[in-house]
């Protein structure tokens, strides 16, 4: 039974596969899914982004209670989030062995730039709205959607962090980012990988916050989008900087929000190792920009 729009991928027909109601106001959501790309999606999503992307939302009080970027900017060095910038920074000198340009597109509040810039790193971030001031007046350096636009062909690195499960129009974003490359550069994102769950997706904790979560992607979808963007795909290993990321996944899941010399003691790389295997965290691919 086809009786789904159009995949916004691939133009196919898709599947009605069930509803879920949102946090904000108990609205329900429609979740739709491709058979032919694997792309699964919120039909009816929310475009009044200035009431869901609003403070509370940045507190956790709002689509998603997994997030507290406010938090984590009065608390720089103390969070658990601690963990999973180094473990970006540890990708990024993976793939950019010589340094370069580097932006954070969706950067939020910010948190992951000024961990990169006090190590010495040339980076900067993207966003728009309330996040984005909130980051600004810690002296973050933010850069908005139209202040991208001067900076064509000009970075050598993008990461997109928890970004395209929030986008209606993957491929736009992909496009735009490729615009922001240099020939060669690197585009790594994370974002939840569908794929074990493609057969009970709404069981997944991922589309329990369809207010903002509206974007679905297993791995062969993330590169079909790359390709057909300018693309190369690729892999990364995952002792290029996936146990910091994972580590920081796991203890944001179980509720904890602060580091502490316990949480350090622990056997990381086999944890993280056991969950990578469970959620495929590392079948993800990322971005090499065509020449």
């Amino acid at each position: 039974m086809t009786d789904g729009p159009p995949c916004r991928i691939c133009g196919s027909e898709t599947t009605f596969i069930g509803t879920r109601a949102g946090r904000i106001d108990g609205r329900l959501f429609k979740f739709c899914r491709c058979s032919e790309c694997n792309f699964s999606f919120v039909e009816n999503y929310r475009s009044d982004f200035e009431n869901i992307y609003n403070e509370d939302y940045y507190r956790g009080k709002g689509g998603d209670p997994m997030v507290d970027y406010v938090y984590e900017n009065e608390n720089p060095g103390l969070t658990i989030r601690f963990y999973e910038y180094r473990g970006l920074c540890q990708i990024f000198s993976t793939l950019c062995p010589t340094g370069g340009k580097w932006l954070d597109f969706g950067c939020g509040g910010g948190g992951l730039v000024r961990y990169a810039r006090q190590r010495s790193l040339d980076v900067v971030g993207s966003e728009d709205g309330w996040a984005a001031d909130l980051g600004r007046s810690s002296g973050i350096p933010i850069l908005t959607s139209q202040e991208l636009d001067s900076h064509a062909g000009s970075f050598d690195f993008v990461t997109a962090i928890e970004v395209f499960e929030h986008i209606a129009d993957p491929l736009e974003a992909f496009k735009k980012i490729r615009s922001l490359l240099k020939p060669g550069g690197k585009l790594f994102l994370t974002t939840g990988n569908a794929a074990p769950w493609s057969a009970r997706l709404l069981e997944w904790g991922y589309t329990h916050a369809p207010d903002v979560h509206i974007s679905f992607f297993e791995p062969g979808t993330l590169r079909r989008c790359l390709r057909e963007t300018g693309f190369v795909s690729a892999q990364c290993a995952f002792n290029t900087g996936f146990k910091d990321i994972i580590k920081y996944k796991v203890l944001k899941n179980i509720g904890l929000h602060d580091r502490s010399m316990f949480l350090d003691i622990l056997p990381w790389y086999l944890i993280s190792k056991i969950v990578d295997y469970k959620y495929q965290i590392t079948g993800q691919p990322y971005g090499v920009a065509g020449g």
